[in-house]
Formats: C-alpha cells, structure tokens, sequence
C-alpha cells in the first residue's frame, strides 16, 4: 500500500506541498485579569441584585438616583490625585425593592398590556399613564413621571384593505392572534388564513389575492411588519359592502411604550391572548412598587450576584462587622475555588474611636480584608461639607486601587478629601493603628494620605497577607499564569506539551517583571536575583504540573538613613 500523510487533520495521499499556520505565540500577552471595584449598597434606584456597570459618576447618578451607593460609585470616578480613576465600576443594590405596575385594558375590558416601571422602589409609583384617541387615528399615549412626561400621538398602525367583491349577499372578516377568517355569506367559511404561516403582513396579502372575490391591498410601509400577533382582533366585521382597514394598533402601543420615546420610564408586556385594542384611560397611577427593609438576606443575595463578574475589588457600603465577613468569606471562596482573585476594604460608622477601631481588625485577621479609618469631609452635590463614614474611606482606598498599576501600594498616596474626621499622629497613633492591622491616613502638609495599605492580618509579618498592593501583586501573577497555560488544558500530554508549558510560563513572567511601560513591574529582580527563577513543567498521566519562583513588588515601607560624623581637623597659619 502506498505511504500517507497525516497532516493539519487531512489524510493525504496525493503528493503536495502543504502548509499550516501556528499561531499559537501572536496571541497578546497584556493585561488579562483587569483592575475593576465593585460597590455594594443601598440606593433609591437601579434594579437590586443585580449587576450594574457604570463608566462615569453621571451614569450612576441617572441609575441610582440617591444613597450610599449612588454617592460611593461617584465618589469612585475621583478618589485620588495620586492615581488613575477605575475604568469602569461595578455596583449591586443590595435589597428586595419591587417596580410598580398597571394593567393596561382592551376595549372588551380585558387585560390588552401590562406596563411595568423601569426602575424599582417607592418611587415608582409616581408614574401614570394616560390613553387617549388619537387626532387622526390610533391612540394617544402619555407617559408621567413627577414632572417629566413623554406624549406621542396617532400611535397605531394600518396594515391593509380588505374587501369582499363576489357574489355573495353577505361577508365577514374575523381576527384572532393566530388567525384569519372570511365568511361568505355570513356563516359560510371562504377562507381561513393560518398566521403562524406567514411571516409578515406582505405574505398574507400575496395569499388573500390569490383566494378570489377579494381585495387586498397593503398600506404603504407594512409590508415587512410581522404578522402573527400583530394584528387586531375584530369579530363578524363586514367587508361587503366597503372595504375594511385592518389594524395592528395594539402591537404598535406595545412598541412605543417600550422605545426611547416613551422616556424609558415604563415597559410593557403583552399578556397571553391579549389582541383587542386599547381603551382610553384617565391618568392613573402606576402601583405596586416598594422599598422594603434591608436584611442579612439581601446582602448576602448580593454576594452571590458577585460571584457572576471578574472584579478584583469590592467593598461593602455597610459599618456592620457581620457584613465584613460576608465580604472577607466571599474574597476567600473567589480567591480559590472560584478562581477568580480579589480583595474587600471595609469601614465603621462615624464617630467610631481610636480606642474602638483598634479592636476590630482582630475578627477579620484576613489577609484579603482591609479596615479603614477615619471617616473625612467632602462636598456633597449641593456643596454643603458633609462627614462621610470610614466605609466611605474604603471607598476611596479601592478605588485608588482599581485605578493604578497591579502591585502599586497606596502608602503615602493622597486621597481627594476635604478634611478627616480624627487626625491621627505620625507615629504616636499611627504606630498603632497599623500594628493592629488598621489602614489608617494621616493629615499633612502635602495633603490627606495613607499611611501605610496593610490588610487585617495579624498572624505574621509576611509581605504576601499584611501588604495589600504584595498581596495584589501575586494574584495577578497566578491568574495571569493560570489563564495563558489553560491553553493547553485538553491538549495532547507530550514533550512538546511540556516545552510549551515552559514557554508560556516564562513569556508571562517575562511580561510581569519588565519596567513600565515596556512590562508591568509586577514581579522585581535583577542579573544577580533574577524576578523569577526555577521553572519546571511534569507530566503524570493527565495533570500537567509547573512551578516556579518569583518575587512580587514589595512597596518601600522605610527610609533609614545613616549619617557618619567625623570631628573637622585641620591647622592655621597667621
């Protein structure tokens, strides 16, 4: 038998001269696990558990209307002067909250659309909607929301002419969501039109002209408009003696409250059956909406909602130490069996002391956890000075965070703030403060900063669990590994596989440790103690295993400077 090729998947037989392209080393070896803060708290507005994203502080504004949350997510875009913004925050307000609602009827009195509020809470239910008949035809629809109202009128659609012209004395047409009947005469079925077999509007006048004894003739622009459920029901209406315009007035009123010129206040839905018109309505309120108290529940619905997005930063908008270890348990799980690393900042309430601040580091004791304290003064949007809380501070931390380099510490970084709440002492309080694992900042010449990014850790004085910008700067190096090596999950366990596991890995780390902006500076070294060192890739049946050293960043934590003095000798002459 004549030799063969297994080449690229192909079996060749034929002599050719083939080629195949690998392109395996083009894919980009840059940022892969992003920088992003997730807020979660409690807000007028925005739908609750569930994941928003915002690009801006207007943005948030136009969502969440008021609260903690709205106010912590704007304060987010401008934490620091020190340090980029986050490109994007994540917020989830945290409750319960339900939207308002009104039952929309046909002109039988049975329910033609239900509009629902877009937004969710008390608030909802100042939203009324008003149906009238329209100046020239359809109906006029007005949408109201305190004193924002959106109008539009003649809100309907004709889709075509229909008219018996045969012999018969007598003829009918009757409509229902799902079909066509013509009767002639009356009680003699001529034609039943299946409309889940026709597609639009044109397609079931191209049928009906077909039939004979009719005329069918489409308005102008409704030919490609969708014909199942879309047209309106009518029952034993006569079409011997003039023709009769068949409307579609109610899916029209259904796509209008659901565009951009409704406001976007309301959506609207259309209940099973439903084909008959609208029936005009005085203005009446929309109802049903709630804000119901926050519970232990709710936030934890919210931490599970947050296990849905890739964030590396979140912070609890909450003074409660049981909200904090929701937040440091749910860092822990992401960390690990969720793959996906991250870090949680937490603060009291106002007027929390010194003395007791001390004391509550030691019930996280976490090393993805950080406390910060004091509170401080900012503007709020009606330029009054206003104390906000040390969870606000927390804020302000993870935000300077999200916005900066992996592997950057936020020690001795200015945040944007007005003032402080409590000025700690460099290093009377300060000394403290950070060995009971408080991320405290300190008021001075140059402005309000960090002392020093330290978690709650309290165990050991190890860089990895007490230095938050150490602790970052590692779980970029294994979720950047992790993610450039999973290429070769499911790949053939060979030599080859081996060697691209060296490859890969050491591209990556290449990446890590080369200076900015060249690399990321994540990982440090030189020729003498090279950033990484010692890497190895086994095989044992299907697992394929690498390991390797690497020294993350390490922030400069101390100065000390070393002065010799020498006594001054020298002689004189006259």
């Amino acid at each position: 038998m004549a030799s063969t090729l297994f080449f690229n998947g192909q079996l060749l037989v034929t002599p050719a001269t083939v080629s195949k392209i690998d392109d395996t080393a083009m894919n980009p070896t840059n940022d892969t696990s992003g920088s992003y803060l997730a807020l979660l708290g409690i807000s007028a507005g925005g739908q609750p558990n569930t994941v928003l994203s915002f690009g801006s502080a207007a943005e948030a504004a136009t969502t969440l209307i008021s609260g903690d949350l709205c106010t912590a997510v704007q304060k987010a875009f401008a934490p620091s002067d020190d340090t980029n913004a986050p490109s994007t925050v994540y917020a989830i307000r945290v409750g319960s909250a339900t939207a308002s609602s009104l039952s929309l009827a046909d002109v039988n009195g049975a329910a033609a659309l239900v509009v629902q509020g877009t937004d969710y809470g008390l608030q909802t239910n100042q939203i009324k909607v008003k149906i009238e008949t329209g100046t020239d035809s359809g109906k006029k629809i007005t949408v109201q929301s305190g004193s924002s109202y959106y109008s539009g009128d003649d809100i309907g659609q004709q889709a075509f002419t229909l008219q018996y012209t045969g012999s018969a004395a007598t003829a009918t047409l009757s409509i229902t969501g799902t079909a066509l009947t013509i009767a002639a005469p009356v009680g003699t079925v001529l034609a039943t039109v299946d409309l889940n077999s026709y597609s639009t509007y044109g397609q079931v006048i191209d049928y009906l002209n077909t039939l004979g004894n009719l005329s069918a003739i489409l308005v102008a622009s409704s030919e490609d408009l969708v014909a199942l459920n879309g047209l309106d029901a009518v029952t034993g209406q006569d079409i011997k003696s003039a023709a009769f315009t068949v409307t579609g007035d109610l899916e029209a009123a259904l796509t209008w409250f659901n565009s951009a010129a409704s406001g976007s206040f309301v959506t609207a839905t259309r209940p099973a059956g439903s084909f008959a018109r609208l029936a005009n309505l005085a203005f009446t309120y929309l109802a049903g909406g709630s804000t119901p108290a926050v519970l232990t529940q709710d936030w934890s619905n919210a931490f599970t909602t947050l296990q849905t997005v890739d964030v590396q930063w979140i912070v609890p908008l909450s003074p409660t130490p049981a909200i904090w270890a929701m937040a440091d348990a749910h860092c822990s799980y992401m960390s690990t069996t969720g793959r996906r690393e991250r870090r949680a900042f937490v603060g009291p309430a106002s007027g929390t002391t010194q003395a007791s601040v001390l004391t509550l580091p030691k019930a996280l004791n976490s090393d993805r956890t950080a406390l910060c304290w004091p509170g401080y003064y900012d503007y709020d949007a009606n330029s009054n000075l206003v104390l906000y809380p040390p969870y606000f501070t927390a804020v302000c931390v993870a935000a300077a965070f999200a916005g900066s380099d992996p592997g950057v510490a936020m020690t001795n970084k200015t945040l944007t703030l007005r003032g402080l709440e409590v000025s700690p002492r460099n290093p009377t309080d300060t000394d403290r403060l950070i060995q009971a694992g408080v991320l405290c900042l300190e008021s001075t010449a140059a402005g309000y900063k960090v002392v020093r990014s330290v978690t709650t850790w309290l165990a050991s004085n190890n860089y990895y669990r007490c230095e938050v910008s150490v602790g970052r700067a590692t779980d970029y190096t294994a979720r950047s590994v992790r993610d450039a090596l999973d290429v070769l999950r499911g790949q053939k366990a060979t030599s080859l596989t081996l060697a691209r596991a060296i490859a890969i890995t050491e591209s990556t780390l290449r990446l890590l440790a080369k200076p900015e902006p060249a690399g990321l500076a994540v990982l440090a070294g030189d020729a003498t103690n090279p950033a990484y060192k010692g890497i190895t890739a086994s095989l044992d049946g299907d697992v394929l295993s690498v390991s390797f050293q690497c020294s993350p960043v390490i922030p400069v934590n101390f100065i000390p400077i070393t002065i010799s003095l020498v006594p001054y000798s020298g002689t004189a002459t006259a």
